[in-house]
């Protein structure tokens, strides 16, 4: 260790000798010393022996600053080429959206990137080249991914409503890219159709007739009320009976099935023929004959002559009286006029 004072101009003879050979010493070993050199002029190196660093007096002579550590290679600096860090290295924090060599420091990295393990994320995030959002199961063995179609013609925000919708609601859109939450308009309650099983399907009950409590069938009491039956009067009330039935569509104030009312049943019933040449069975109580009729009345219905009507030689004329029928040629029938059908189960929705 050695320091001087870098004064020589007051020494004479050997002395001078010492005194140059400590200014040397001082500056071969930099100044070294564990205090401050006394006479340090602006950029003088000193060698601190008792904080182990190598410092330099500043431009104004006020401070020594220190370069590095004594002993360690480099003095401790990170070397020009594949630096090695330890500690914690400070550095400047690049402006958002810089993308430069710049080192990135941990503040920039944060308000740039996607936190890896939680965290909030400020401004947008974009995933381009069709990426996915994947959200995986417990375990991470597989996931549920949403990403963007191949071709977007233009940018498409979709804003999520601000609450949850209710049970069996399904998210819909303004068409402006708004969402909330809806009841999509299916089957309405109270619709009837017919179902190809002998039990009804889920969301329907048989309309046989049945009663149904008003309370558990709130929606469908809402709709048919009493129409089909008032139940107990007070706590049920009956759905309509289908079973067996045509289904025939309510006239509605027009002149076809006129005095009906809506939901109202009707017994099965025959109409008269429409034909212009009907048979006739004539009977005068003596002789019986078939004859056609221009005219009937009351086809297949026994009615008194008309007046000027009777039997001659088979035929009729209008100079007598007599008793006669208007037939149809009877065959084997059933109980009921019907088309050709099948027995399906009908299903009211509830």
């Amino acid at each position: 260790m050695a320091q001087a004072d870098y004064n020589l101009a007051n020494q004479s003879g050997s002395q001078f000798r010492v005194e140059l050979n400590s200014t040397l010493d001082a500056i071969l070993s930099l100044n070294s010393g564990g205090t401050a050199p006394v006479s340090a002029v602006a950029y003088t190196l000193w060698a601190d022996t008792t904080t182990g660093l190598l410092k330099i007096r500043d431009g104004g002579t006020s401070a020594f600053i220190t370069i590095g550590a004594l002993g360690s290679v480099n003095l401790g600096l990170a070397a020009l080429a594949s630096p090695t860090f330890t500690g914690t290295p400070l550095a400047p924090t690049a402006s958002a959206g810089t993308n430069t060599t710049q080192i990135a420091t941990t503040a920039f990295v944060t308000g740039q990137f996607l936190p890896l393990t939680g965290g909030t994320v400020t401004g947008n995030v974009t995933l381009n080249s069709q990426s996915d959002i994947r959200f995986g199961d417990a375990d991470s063995s597989n996931f549920v991914a949403l990403q963007a179609p191949a071709t977007v013609t233009s940018n498409l925000t979709l804003t999520l409503p601000a609450a949850d919708g209710s049970s069996g609601q399904a998210l819909t859109t303004d068409g402006s890219g708004a969402l909330a939450f809806a009841t999509i308009g299916g089957v309405p309650t109270g619709a009837v159709f017919h179902f190809a099983a002998s039990t009804a399907p889920t969301g329907f009950l048989p309309a046989n007739g049945s009663l149904r409590s008003r309370t558990t069938f709130a929606a469908l009491f809402a709709v048919i009320g009493t129409t089909y039956g008032s139940g107990d009067g007070s706590t049920t009330f009956n759905l309509p009976d289908l079973r067996g039935e045509f289904i025939r569509g309510w006239a509605d104030d027009r002149a076809v099935d006129t005095g009906r009312a809506f939901g109202s049943a009707q017994a099965y019933a025959t109409a008269r023929p429409q034909t212009t040449t009907p048979s006739k069975l004539l009977s005068d109580g003596t002789t019986t004959a078939l004859e056609s009729a221009a005219n009937p009345s009351a086809i297949g219905f026994v009615r008194t002559s008309n007046t000027g009507e009777s039997i001659t030689a088979g035929s009729i004329d209008s100079t007598g009286s007599g008793t006669e029928m208007d037939v149809i040629n009877a065959v084997a029938g059933d109980a009921e006029t019907r088309p050709r059908n099948v027995a399906l189960l009908a299903c009211i929705k509830i």
